[in-house]
């Protein structure tokens, strides 16, 4: 995904932002040496599930008695189908809902609820034309950083040709030596939370830079929690 990314100086440059790929060293394999992959399959459908047909039985014990004798929950036509491209849905009594209202809820360090409010679905602010990824200059050491964030996601951010490999190693090298992460934010001041795409979850973005000799390596670090210490309760006295 191409990004429009600026540094310290002000100045922008269009670079690639991929996701990073753990190198897999275990393999599954079936009989014939032949790799594995993970399938998803169809369980049931909602005409075959437990409440369903308890619900036609009216008796449980009548619908265990037709489990032990057959195999009234499986659906041989569509059991073990392959699936693809789904989508989730919500469902209530009535059948499938089409107009789903949102909420986020807000939670204090002890796990109280502090808020509820609707979802705002906020537009992605990571590949908007002209609108780069802005430095804010505030830095923080990565010992920090690794306390008090939970970072959910990565991304690396590479050059697409010799100018932006030159505008990318510079800025993995200033960082590198400040052995610290630089807070990025989106928006047309600067001043929002990264989005991928639209109505995702918004993210502080740390970026992360190492040198070795020629080359660079910058990392994205994508976090939406803060690490906080509870409040010390009050000890009554005597």
């Amino acid at each position: 995904m191409p990004i429009n990314l600026s540094n310290e100086k002000g100045r922008d440059a269009v670079v690639a932002f991929e996701t990073l790929l753990d190198n897999r060293e275990i393999f599954y394999v079936d009989k014939k040496k032949k790799e594995t992959m993970t399938r998803r399959v169809l369980k049931s459908d909602i005409e075959h599930d437990l409440g369903a047909l308890v619900k036609n039985e009216k008796q449980l014990k009548v619908f265990g008695k037709k489990l032990v004798e057959g195999d009234p929950e499986i659906d041989m036509e569509t059991f073990g189908m392959f699936l693809a491209d789904t989508s989730r849905v919500y469902v209530s009594k009535k059948g499938i809902v089409r107009l789903v209202e949102e909420f986020e809820v807000i939670k204090k360090p002890d796990g109280t609820v502090r808020d509820r409010r609707p979802r705002v679905k906020h537009p992605q602010n990571i590949n908007v034309e002209g609108v780069p990824i802005r430095w804010t200059g505030k830095f923080i050491k990565k010992d920090e950083a690794l306390v008090r964030f939970v970072f959910t996601n990565k991304k690396q951010i590479v050059h697409i040709n010799g100018l932006t490999f030159d505008f990318l190693y510079d800025m993995a090298k200033d960082l590198a030596k400040r052995d610290s992460f630089m807070l990025l934010r989106g928006g047309d001041k600067g001043n929002e939370p990264i989005v991928m795409n639209r109505g995702g979850k918004q993210y502080n973005a740390f970026l992360e830079g190492r040198v070795k000799g020629s080359s660079y390596c910058l990392i994205l670090h994508l976090s939406n929690l803060e690490l906080k210490r509870p409040e010390e309760a009050d000890v009554a006295q005597r």
